[in-house]
Formats: C-alpha cells, sequence, structure tokens
C-alpha cells in the first residue's frame, strides 16, 4: 500500500500540463494521485489521460465551485477521500522533480524514527516561461515551525504550499484555519500539524513554485485582497498560537494588525485583548480594548 497521496486542487489549465508530467516522470511510482476539479470551465481530463490510465488515479468533477469562496475548503474536499498516511497538496501549476516521491520516502523513514510530522523541501520559484525568479533554501537538516515563522515574518525565509508533506492524521485532528485567499493557511497548518515541533527539511529535490501575474502570490490585481487576507492571518496567529511565541514578538504583531485593522478600515477582533491580557497585563489590556472600540466604530462611520 501506498504511504503517500499527492493531491492536485485543479482550476486552470494554463500550466497544468507541466503540473502532470512532472508527477508522471517520477522514478519513484508508489504514491497515490488525486485531483479534484473545482468546476473549472477547462476540462482536465484529456491531459490526465495522456499521462495516466484510469485505474491510476482519482478524479473527482466538483459540481460546485468551494475555492473561489475559500482554497482550504476545497483542499479539505479531496482530503476527505485520502486514505494514505502522507500527503502533499500540489499547486496546479507547480512542478515536482523527478526524484521527489523517491525523497519524500527517504525523509518519511526518519520522519517516523524521529516522531516528525512535517517535511518541507527546498523550492524554487519560476514565472510564466520557466525562467528563476529565486531559490529558496533553509540549508539544516531540521527546523523549528516556530522559528520558521518568526524567520518568514522578518523576512529572512519564504514558504509556500506545495513544498511540504504533511501527515494525514494531523490533517484530521486539526484540519486547515479558513483564511480568505487560504492566505497563511499553509503557514498555520505548518504550526499546528508540526505540534509547534520540528520540521524535517530536505534538501535534495526541489519543488518549482510558479509565481505569476495568474497566480495569487504574482498577482498585482489581487493586492488589496491579500492585504485585507493578511489582517486575518494575524488575528489567528495572535489568538490561537501566540503561546508558542516570544512575547516580544507577539507584541508587534499586535500593533501591526491593530494599525493595519485602523488603516483598512476592518473590524478588529477583541479576541487580540486577551492575549495582551496575558502578555502585558490588566491595564494594556483595557487600553486595547478601548482602541479595538475606536477602530470598529470609526471603521463603520467611514464605510456609511
Amino acid at each position: 500500500m501506498s504511504t503517500l497521496a499527492i493531491i492536485i486542487p485543479y482550476y486552470k489549465i494554463d500550466f497544468f500540463e507541466k503540473t502532470i508530467q512532472s508527477v508522471a516522470l517520477q522514478t519513484n511510482k508508489n504514491f497515490v494521485l488525486y485531483i479534484g476539479n473545482d468546476k473549472s470551465p477547462h476540462d482536465p481530463l484529456p491531459i490526465i489521460n495522456k499521462y495516466f490510465a484510469d485505474e491510476d488515479f482519482h478524479y473527482f468533477n466538483y459540481e460546485k465551485n468551494v475555492g473561489g469562496k475559500n482554497l482550504a475548503l476545497q483542499w479539505e474536499r479531496i482530503l476527505g477521500n485520502v486514505k494514505e498516511d502522507w500527503f502533499q497538496i500540489l499547486g496546479d501549476d507547480d512542478v515536482i522533480p523527478e526524484n521527489f516521491i523517491e525523497e519524500c520516502y527517504k525523509s518519511i523513514t526518519d520522519c517516523e524514527d524521529k516522531n516528525i510530522k512535517v517535511i518541507k523541501f527546498t523550492h524554487d520559484w519560476i514565472d510564466e516561461n520557466d525562467s528563476l525568479i529565486q531559490s529558496h533554501n533553509l540549508n539544516t537538516k531540521t527546523i523549528s515551525s516556530v522559528d520558521l515563522i518568526l524567520r518568514k515574518h522578518q523576512g529572512l525565509v519564504y514558504s509556500s504550499l506545495s513544498e511540504n508533506i504533511f501527515k494525514t492524521s494531523q490533517f484530521r485532528k486539526y484540519k486547515f484555519e479558513k483564511i480568505p485567499l487560504a492566505w497563511g493557511s499553509d503557514d498555520l497548518a505548518i504550526l499546528r500539524f508540526s505540534d509547534y515541533g520540528n520540521i524535517y527539511y530536505n534538501m535534495s529535490a526541489n519543488v518549482l513554485v510558479r509565481v505569476f501575474s495568474g497566480s495569487i502570490s504574482g498577482s498585482v490585481e489581487m493586492q488589496k485582497d491579500k492585504e485585507l487576507a493578511f489582517i486575518r492571518y494575524l488575528e489567528r496567529l495572535i489568538i490561537n498560537h501566540s503561546l508558542f511565541f516570544p512575547k516580544p514578538f507577539i507584541d508587534k504583531l499586535i500593533d501591526d494588525y491593530l494599525m493595519f485593522c485602523h488603516l483598512n478600515k476592518q473590524t478588529a477582533n477583541y479576541g487580540i485583548a486577551k492575549t495582551v491580557l496575558r502578555n502585558q497585563g490588566f491595564e494594556s489590556f483595557l487600553k486595547t480594548i478601548k482602541k479595538i472600540y475606536y477602530i470598529n466604530i470609526l471603521g463603520k462611520n467611514k464605510k456609511v
């Protein structure tokens, strides 16, 4: 029985053949492929059948689009069918190298021995012409999931979804946090699915993540949406995960969050004040409650 599932949430056909071809070219074929069509206007089956026989993949042609509401809903819809112990969510325009599955199994063996539940690979950003934008290599065998997020917020490292392998039992336990555009949902999953522990880092296979105008990451038109989604990501990080981070880091996140809400006329969550109470005491808690109240009142008045 295969231990690893590759999940492709499909919607865009632009680079889908390159994605499917990279999966078909794996030197180790011991994986199960799941493809979920999120009511795309373009039928992917002619491309899939070019590289895989019907019995070699599971295909779900959904009648309702949910990725437009939240990408994590599409991920979870497909994951409901997965029986394998580990899984990758591969973007429908991203590419894995030929030795990816082979390296996954090497990593899984080590992870099972060390009780590590998340694997991350090196990755490159590429554009629509397959040209390299930027390489990302942490140059370490393991890294704390908390340290990864700290370093990402400092602009020292970059992370995306496709280069991660997650343990299925951890997903079933926690699920993905639903943030608009799933912006940061993968980062919060890394924290929670790892139980805030170590990530196994594989430097022997390099995932190619496509960043271009048609992707969320590369879209200029969606910049405002991404900024608003980032506010909600900060909210979740502060409220649900702050206990595992240094207090000065969380205090700065709270200041950033409240400022973002104010500048973007967004409702601030009163739950933030509970973290302030724990970190800074009752006086600061009262000041934060007052600040959130005025942010929300001013935001409502400006929207009218």
